[in-house]
């Protein structure tokens, strides 16, 4: 194997355990990370007398930002309600529209005791998703689909 060939391979090589580590990174997350991957990598090779001279110049595209979704309604659902007792409001709006998570943050949801319900309806990208809690019910309005991720788009409440 010539020297410019060994050189490519090893380029290659790096570029290919970059994005192998990058997947782990973002297989592995905790549900909450952004995982950012950049690589460039410069190779220049020169031979000597009766060959002509080759510069090689290999670069990755630009960093990958990598968001993370709710998967389902239910976590959509339940991770929205969660963040709001938490207090808070960024991680209510990785699966909830700003205005949904305007809405629930009107209130304080410090000590509030939620049980979730469940999700039903029967259009698979929009289900209803009810937690009840003593004196009544917050009900999700969720929508989406596997691929894109699932959203709370708006709630109401229900009082006993």
């Amino acid at each position: 194997m010539t020297r410019e060939r060994w050189m490519l391979g090893g380029v290659g090589l790096l570029v290919f355990l970059l994005v192998a580590v990058g997947t782990v990174l973002v297989v592995s997350g905790d549900g909450d990370t952004t995982v950012g991957v950049s690589a460039t990598t410069t190779s220049s090779t020169t031979t000597s007398t009766n060959s002509p001279s080759t510069s090689t110049s290999l670069a990755s595209s630009p960093s990958v930002t990598v968001g993370i979704i709710c998967a389902t309604p239910e976590e959509a659902a339940m991770s929205f309600v969660d963040a709001w007792i938490a207090g808070d409001q960024a991680a209510a709006a990785r699966c909830a529209l700003p205005a949904a998570v305007t809405t629930i943050f009107q209130t304080s949801g410090a000590g509030a005791v939620y049980t979730f319900q469940g999700c039903a309806g029967n259009d698979p990208a929009v289900k209803q998703c009810g937690s009840t809690y003593e004196g009544g019910a917050v009900i999700l309005a969720v929508a989406g689909s596997v691929a894109a991720g699932f959203q709370v788009q708006s709630l109401s409440y229900i009082a006993d």
